[in-house]
């Protein structure tokens, strides 16, 4: 999905138990604990494929997940993992991933992944610090290929359907676009996913999400689908990263040298695309 507060963050920009929480595991440790400790504790998204998800049994899996290990890897120790339901708002996520802990006794990891990588949410939130930006995602229009003339500014779905999650950024875009004309070819799902199958039914003849959404689907798609970015002063592009608890400085600056070393080896490219996507890396910290 992308980030699961992307419509938010985008609007804004344009089982560790109790008893462990109650003898100070909830306080995120510097780089030199995690390495006396042999662990890192990681928290990622419980439903945010294709970066962070279970799979049948309850094990995590996704771009997220394995670049974790591979983080960890490259600070000698272990990957252990915190599965997050997101909140209602970042600053939710931030407190119960990164600071402090949930109420139910849940500590927080030593690093959490997929943050939106802005000075504004850093700001907003002084517990965290946030290093390491690695993918820059944006809207993204699969479409029929021999329909790509038409779709480049949209026009084509003044007269065809297009798909979109309903109430995300990517709605707003289509809703607003060429002065409302798309409006009644807008068509609305419960989901990217949803939204992709009516293409490949032929209800729709483009669907519009993330690319991180987007991408995976046309890959495995049984109808061809071209990808296209059309120009939308509503459709900024977003940044994510890592966040650490803001004594913890020394391992974000250790996480953004192994995440360096990840994108100069092109282990990074690799570990995206074998979960069905292309890195789109920052050029450079932001």
């Amino acid at each position: 999905m992308g980030h699961p507060h992307l419509s938010r963050f985008a609007l804004f920009g344009g089982l560790i138990g109790l008893a462990l929480v109650l003898c100070g595991a909830a306080t995120a440790r510097p780089l030199d604990e995690v390495r006396a400790a042999g662990v890192l504790r990681v928290t990622v998204y419980r439903d945010n494929p294709p970066f962070s998800y279970v799979d049948a049994n309850e094990q995590p899996q996704g771009v997220d997940v394995d670049l974790a290990a591979a983080l960890a890897k490259g600070l000698g120790v272990t990957p252990q993992y915190f599965l997050l339901r997101d909140g209602e708002t970042i600053a939710d996520d931030l407190r119960n991933g990164v600071w402090k802990g949930t109420v139910v006794g849940e500590a927080p990891g030593d690093v959490m992944m997929h943050v939106p990588y802005d000075k504004r949410v850093e700001v907003a939130n002084d517990m965290v610090l946030l290093f390491a930006p690695y993918y820059v995602d944006r809207l993204e229009l699969a479409v029929d290929p021999a329909k790509t003339k038409e779709a480049e500014d949209f026009a084509l779905f003044e007269k065809a359907a297009v798909g979109v999650d309903v109430g995300t950024l990517a709605d707003m875009v289509l809703i607003s676009a060429r002065d409302k004309k798309l409006l009644n070819n807008v068509h609305h799902f419960r989901g990217t996913d949803k939204a992709f199958a009516a293409y490949e039914s032929g209800e729709v003849d483009g669907v519009y999400a993330p690319a991180s959404e987007i991408e995976p689907l046309a890959k495995k798609s049984k109808r061809p689908a071209a990808l296209l970015f059309p120009a939308n002063r509503l459709a900024k592009d977003w940044t994510v990263g890592v966040a650490v608890k803001v004594n913890s400085s020394d391992l974000g600056y250790a996480l953004a040298d192994e995440m360096g070393r990840l994108k100069s080896s092109g282990e990074l490219a690799r570990i995206f695309a074998s979960h069905g996507l292309t890195l789109n890396a920052p050029k450079q910290p932001e």
